[in-house]
């Protein structure tokens, strides 16, 4: 039997709330989408490996992609994809943690920089948006230290998996991830609390 998710978890910069509290949740994507930059700075930043935080406005600043350079990447990489084409597949994405010790390995690695925590009740959010979800077996945004193979049916769909588990057969392991590919409301009752760490 499939573990129940009870919440999930969404780390971000806390620099990011008030446009996160005002707007919900939205993938680098629909961020990028939102503003007036040009064509070409548009593709390096949702195709190109992005080494440092990108600020788009004081309110909004995507996160680095230190963990997967393109060359460790590439070397992980199935289905002919190109290090291009997997972040633009994640930058299409709202990602969340469905514990809170990977929640909070990802914290350290932010360092010194304020985050907030905001956690979701999970029923709610994958009944009213489960048609826009995914879970994935691995921390699809980390291609270091030995990194697990991946290609575009790593993101099992959430309805798929919650009734057959995964197609490898292993139906009781955990996802790492769930991720939607929609704007997920801060609100009542899909946002549970917001805490600072």
């Amino acid at each position: 039997m499939k573990r129940r998710m009870e919440y999930l978890y969404h780390l971000a910069e806390a620099s990011n709330l008030r446009s996160i509290l005002k707007h919900g949740l939205m993938s680098a994507e629909r961020l990028v989408g939102m503003t007036q930059i040009s064509e070409p700075e548009r593709k390096c930043i949702l195709r190109g490996h992005r080494p440092g935080n990108v600020r788009l406005s004081e309110d909004v600043l995507i996160r680095d992609q230190r963990p997967m350079p393109p060359a460790a990447l590439a070397k992980a990489l199935d289905g002919d994809l190109d290090p291009a084409d997997w972040y633009a597949l994640l930058n299409g994405f709202v990602f969340f943690w469905l514990d809170r010790e990977r929640m909070d390995r990802q914290r350290s690695a932010c360092g010194t920089r304020p985050q907030v925590v905001l956690t979701f009740d999970a029923s709610a959010l994958l009944d009213r948006f489960g048609v826009e979800a995914f879970v994935s077996p691995i921390n699809s945004g980390n291609a270091r230290r030995k990194a697990a193979r991946r290609r575009r049916d790593t993101f099992v769909p959430y309805r798929a998996w919650s009734q057959r588990g995964w197609p490898t057969g292993r139906r009781t392991r955990p996802p790492a991830e769930c991720l939607f590919r929609c704007v997920i409301p801060t609100r009542a009752p899909y946002l549970v609390s917001v805490t600072k760490v």
